[in-house]
């Protein structure tokens, strides 16, 4: 059974906590007062990192471990494992982002691919749009669409993850065992900037191209296969990597935290060409770094503690996924609450009471309760609803297409570890372009 890596489920749960602020704080006035408050516009970043970290952990638990040892994988296995990870997140979270869309005014309202600092441009889908889109969205195809996301936005990370899935059971054996690694990865690194580079010295920055930059498929692969070749590196390199942590983690956790402090300021306050460089790229060495410490770290957690760390990293796809049609709900809840007529009148004059609900401020102060919600409900949802769901899909799937599977992954009962709950994306949003 392979090594369990703690600091890594606790990473990607932060990441996703990170990602959720990202998100719902530009809503609240306050957030341009609060002391750091430009910490949390680096959206892109993350992102960024999910997608190197799950090419890590899916190298980790399929090709390698620390003596070298390779393993076959399966390709139809792979996918079915990976597909049934994904794809009852993605389609239930978009049932409930259409339901919530059916009570907005604007339902069909969407902003265009821009760089942050431009002005947000507002697009209506048109009937064809909405049929095209919504088959986008079914078939996980929708990173495709360079002009706008629609829908759920996150789950643009999934329509990505699941094209790189389609590589991992060809290539990542194949760079596992190439001896130049680090010479590839600075091929990836090249190949994640190189495009960036290109925009801000052409200066295009309109939504097809921005667009293109931060979802499409083709272009962040490399992002993914840098982190199968982290993997590598740090497999062969382990005991020297957790060493040198171990022995100077004070100072490696302080430079991480006022490097990505200073790359936050000078995406939410620099030029627009900063802005591409960033998001699409020129930090790659530091987030592989991120991911090195946090490999590193928390080896000698308690069972429990280690436990605690894989619940909440396996539920962070669900709150990514859950974060925006809950988050819209939880306002309209807050506005509905604070319109003055009571609510059950608003049976007979709904219009006048979407008027009211319309022009009520928002209450920063009651931000932690959705913060709190947000979290409880991605794991009952991980746990409830999707791991008992993933079980018989994954049978039927494999019946159908893949080779038969062992009977500790057929018996729905059998304990989940780690290993078989891989991290997957992810993420956009409402109104930014990560």
């Amino acid at each position: 059974m392979k090594k369990m890596i703690p600091g890594l489920d606790v990473l990607r749960f932060l990441l996703a906590c990170y990602l959720v602020l990202y998100h719902t704080l530009p809503y609240y006035a306050e957030a341009d007062t609060m002391p750091l408050g430009q910490v949390f516009r680096l959206g892109g970043c993350a992102t960024s990192i999910f997608f190197i970290l799950s090419g890590f952990i899916l190298s980790h638990v399929y090709v390698g471990t620390t003596r070298g040892e390779n393993i076959k994988i399966s390709p139809s296995r792979f996918f079915i494992n990976r597909f049934t990870n994904l794809y009852p997140i993605h389609i239930i979270t978009l049932l409930l982002a259409i339901a919530v869309m059916a009570v907005t005014s604007r339902p069909y309202d969407v902003y265009m691919s821009m760089v942050d600092s431009a002005p947000a441009i507002m697009h209506t889908m048109s009937t064809a749009e909405v049929a095209v889109n919504s088959v986008l969205q079914v078939l996980l195809l929708q990173a495709w669409n360079p002009f706008y996301l629609a829908f759920n936005i996150p789950a643009w990370s999934f329509s990505t993850l699941l094209f790189f899935y389609l590589f991992f059971p060809i290539l990542a054996p194949r760079l596992i065992s190439m001896r130049r690694k680090w010479t590839m990865l600075i091929a990836m690194w090249a190949a994640c900037l190189l495009p960036a580079i290109i925009t801000v010295a052409n200066g295009w920055y309109g939504a097809w191209t921005i667009g293109t930059l931060h979802t499409n498929p083709l272009l962040r692969l490399p992002e993914f296969l840098a982190g199968i070749l982290a993997y590598g590196i740090f497999a062969g390199h382990a005991e020297q990597i957790t060493g040198f942590v171990a022995r100077h983690r004070r100072i490696v956790i302080l430079t991480l935290a006022a490097f990505y402090i200073g790359a936050a300021y000078l995406f939410a306050d620099g030029p627009q060409s900063w802005k591409v460089l960033l998001h699409n790229g020129a930090i790659l060495p530091a987030q592989i770094a991120l991911i090195f410490v946090s490999a590193s770290v928390l080896q000698g957690a308690s069972p429990r503690a280690a436990g605690w760390a894989r619940r909440l990293g396996n539920a962070s796809l669900s709150i990514f996924a859950l974060q925006i049609p809950l988050f819209t709900l939880f306002l309209k809840v807050q506005k509905a609450l604070d319109i003055p007529y009571p609510l059950l009148s608003c049976f007979h004059r709904f219009h006048l009471c979407k008027d009211a609900a319309r022009i009520v401020p928002l209450h920063f102060s009651a931000y932690p309760a959705y913060l709190v919600m947000i979290l409880f409900a991605s794991v009952l949802f991980q746990e409830k609803v999707i791991a008992p769901l993933r079980e018989p899909l994954r049978r039927m799937l494999t019946r159908r297409w893949g080779p038969p599977l062992p009977p500790n992954m057929l018996s729905p009962s059998a304990p989940r570890t780690w290993q078989e709950v891989v991290l997957g994306a992810t993420q956009d949003h409402t109104t930014s372009k990560t």
